[in-house]
């Protein structure tokens, strides 16, 4: 498999299961978008393994129903430090062809499910 310019594949390990298992391609428009953005993608939240995506479920956490994108390797959340930030990476992120978004204070989830409905926006709450 061939490197990435702004990523290393360990950015997006599962804390719990110490691996990951994203897709080529989805990394790959994300290396795309990040040369586009200009600015960092510091990745909060890569591939989870099902045992870490029902601990967060248990723990409260908002997340997908059924099989969450990121346990199929298409997802990731990209921290964001403040507004111009967020707007870089949200339009970069468009530009190379993403269309599902979840937004929240301080950070960004995209992802490529095409199990899910495409052109959606959502928004985290406290």
């Amino acid at each position: 498999m061939a490197g990435y310019k702004y990523f290393k594949m360990r950015e997006f390990r599962c804390p719990m299961a110490k691996t990951e298992k994203m897709s080529h391609e989805f990394v790959q428009k994300l290396d795309k978008a990040r040369g586009l953005a200009n600015t960092p993608f510091r990745i909060t939240s890569g591939w989870r393994s099902p045992e870490y995506q029902e601990d967060l479920r248990k723990r409260g956490y908002h997340t997908a129903t059924g099989q969450s994108p990121h346990e199929k390797g298409v997802a990731a959340d990209i921290f964001v430090k403040n507004d111009d930030c967020r707007s870089r990476i949200f339009l970069a992120l468009q530009e190379v062809g993403f269309n599902r978004f979840g937004i929240a204070s301080n950070f960004i989830h995209v992802d490529s499910d095409f199990d899910r409905n495409p052109n959606r926006i959502w928004h985290y709450t406290s």
